[in-house]
């Protein structure tokens, strides 16, 4: 008895709930469709400017015989040019190489990141 009572019950109530809502168990044929085609290939623009310039610098050395490096030609700050590191890292480098000239404000906010950066890397990650 109590089976077909649930049974009248629970098929008035999810007449009213949306079928995004209502569970994959209860096999509504409504939900299971399968695609059939391949949606259609995207249209790239092969020479834009990041493609057409990739590499455009690999081969300075024979060109110029040797005598520019390739991180002599990136452009960006001063302590960033042909390095490679984590934020503590560029924030302790950026401090050793600008630190004298920056703003107070500037200074001591980077101080304040330094702190949190270091005490961060203490206690998470791989290399505690």
């Amino acid at each position: 008895m109590a089976g077909s009572l649930f049974s009248g019950v629970g098929g008035r109530l999810w007449n009213w709930v949306p079928v995004a809502c209502r569970s994959f168990s209860l096999s509504v044929s409504g939900l299971s469709r399968v695609r059939l085609t391949l949606p259609p290939p995207k249209a790239i623009d092969r020479w834009n400017e990041k493609r057409a310039l990739f590499g455009v610098y690999d081969n300075i050395g024979i060109l110029g015989n040797f005598e520019k490096h390739p991180k002599e030609l990136i452009k960006g700050p001063r302590w960033l040019r042909g390095w490679k590191g984590n934020e503590l890292q560029r924030c302790i480098r950026k401090r050793k190489m600008v630190g004298n000239r920056m703003f107070i404000d500037d200074l001591h906010n980077l101080n304040k990141r330094i702190h949190y950066l270091y005490k961060h890397f203490n206690r998470h990650g791989k290399y505690r």
